[in-house]
């Protein structure tokens, strides 16, 4: 996990890079989408994690309303 994390803090630091480079819209974009992406994966293992805690139904709502 903590290694997931650090690099979506890279991808981050890139954006704000690109965008300080005056980078295309579209590239950044780019970036912007594969670190959201990364985040997503981030949830979808803390839920799996989770998902020994609670209740099928409550593991269920959560991945509607986080994903």
């Amino acid at each position: 996990m903590s290694v997931m994390l650090k690099r979506i803090q890279g991808q981050v630091g890139g954006i704000e890079r690109m965008v300080n480079e005056d980078k295309s819209c579209e590239a950044v974009v780019t970036q912007i989408t594969a670190a959201m992406s990364s985040l997503k994966s981030v949830a979808k293992t803390l839920l799996s994690d989770a998902v020994g805690s609670c209740s099928k139904e409550e593991y269920t709502k959560l991945l509607k309303r986080f994903l």
